[in-house]
């Protein structure tokens, strides 16, 4: 059992191979990006003892609640037996939990509000000490990244750590194995609880914005048919690729998107069966290249895997779900020659992803940027695959940093008071101070 204050954080996400096709029960792979969310623990003053706070400044929520006053008595019962929470939310508490939200109207407020209250009320108790969870993200929010699952991971993992369901991350093996069983066995819970907190978000999610928020790296994720349970495998161990994420700014409705395909299929199956089988195929390709050691993940490795994404986007194109500003974009990125370009997710607009060759100089990223901003659209350099959830414990062991991390990275109003991205990552971000550890 971990006591505050303490920082956890977990992953976006981009679609890399499969868009699409995996709304016929084609394999779809997804992998985390750095960019992340992060959330803050911290102890209410001995005077609001009695109350619980969420602040999430990126979509302006601050709220408290009297801990005593939640539907504490419909909380389901968990058997002993039991480690994993159910995959079904609780109708009985979800519906308690209408009261204790009426005042919360924004439906993007609400939706974060319900999801951390169910985690809080289904992992803790009601004498636990009075806290406040702040969120902070460097994430787009509703961009199609994986912002509310990378916000569901924070929240799960933190009560957790609180609850004493899990433990912090162990440190790797005397053979330096990626694998750790105990680890694996925390961020398996961490991702269970958090797939409950994205059915509170989006009702009847896939479960892979979830997985890869947990797990990080890439994961594989099919949905199955005819009661079969879902395939999903992940992919951990290949280094992280050097990635722009390119925001078009151009509005789009999934559900658009999907049924233009169902509608081109049914016209054309002899033309459009074939496309998704591509795509299914190019998917299978990229999931053996993931897989590979990372001693063999050299530059003709990288070659192979931008191919796939070449052709991915060629496909999708022929699907007729691209879009002129995801085209200028890919345009301008292939006249500077920085690596390959596709869309990622529904299409019709959202994001593209660039996947960077090794070898470009800084100065034509530098000016790709530019011109695209110049464009109105918005850029990121990140980086693919990477880290899943990990946390940020405060060390006792010297007095002088304790101060430092009291005063610095664990006061609350320091963090809610952290201006854009760069500055949220300069902060407290993961690869910019030291003392991150991973599940």
């Amino acid at each position: 059992m971990v006591s505050a204050p303490f920082l956890v954080s977990a992953p976006g996400k981009i679609i890399l191979f499969g868009e699409h096709a995996a709304v016929y029960g084609k394999p779809a792979i997804a992998a985390a990006v750095s960019l992340r969310s992060y959330l803050l623990t911290t102890k209410h003053a001995a005077e609001f003892s009695d109350c619980v706070t969420l602040e999430f400044p990126d979509v302006k929520l601050q709220y408290s609640w009297k801990i005593h006053s939640l539907p504490w008595n419909v909380v389901p019962k968990r058997s002993m037996d039991t480690v994993r929470p159910p995959s079904e939310l609780n109708t009985a508490l979800m519906e308690a939990l209408e009261q204790s939200l009426v005042a919360v109207l924004n439906p993007l407020q609400r939706s974060a509000a319900l999801a951390f209250l169910y985690l809080y009320l289904c992992l803790c108790s009601p004498d636990m000490p009075g806290m406040t969870f702040s969120v902070r993200s460097t994430l787009p929010i509703g961009a199609g990244l994986g912002s509310s699952a990378s916000v569901s991971v924070c929240l799960a993992a933190a009560l957790c750590l609180l609850s004493g369901e899990v433990s912090p991350p162990e440190t790797k093996g005397d053979d330096d194995s990626d694998f750790n069983a105990a680890n694996y066995a925390s961020i398996e819970l961490i991702d269970a609880w958090a797939f409950l907190g994205e059915r509170c978000i989006h009702g009847n999610p896939s479960g892979i914005d979830n997985a890869v928020a947990s797990h990080g790296g890439a994961v594989m994720f099919q949905r199955m048919t005819k009661g079969n349970p879902n395939v999903r495998e992940s992919m951990r161990n290949f280094p992280p690729l050097k990635l722009l994420l390119i925001d078009s700014r151009q509005p789009r409705r999934t559900a658009v998107q999907v049924a233009n395909v169902a509608t081109l299929l049914q016209n054309y199956p002899l033309v459009t069966e074939p496309i998704l089988n591509g795509i299914q195929a190019l998917t299978s390709e990229a999931y053996k290249l993931l897989l590979m050691p990372k001693e063999k993940c050299d530059d003709v490795w990288e070659e192979r895997l931008r191919e796939l994404v070449r052709v991915n986007h060629g496909l999708l194109v022929a699907l007729g779900v691209s879009h002129p500003k995801l085209e200028a974009i890919r345009m301008a990125a292939d006249e500077l020659e920085i690596g390959e370009t596709k869309l990622t997710g529904a299409g019709g607009g959202g994001c593209a992803i660039t996947l960077v060759k090794r070898d470009v100089e800084e100065s034509r990223i530098l000016e790709l940027k530019e011109r695209l901003e110049g464009h109105g659209f918005e850029v990121f350099e990140t980086s693919l695959g990477g880290f899943g959830a990990g946390c940020l414990l405060p060390t006792k062991s010297d007095a002088a940093e304790w101060e430092e991390w009291e005063d610095k990275l664990f006061s609350l109003h320091h963090m809610l008071g952290l201006g854009d991205r760069e500055d949220i990552q300069k902060t407290v971000g993961v690869g910019s101070i030291d003392g991150w550890a991973f599940w």
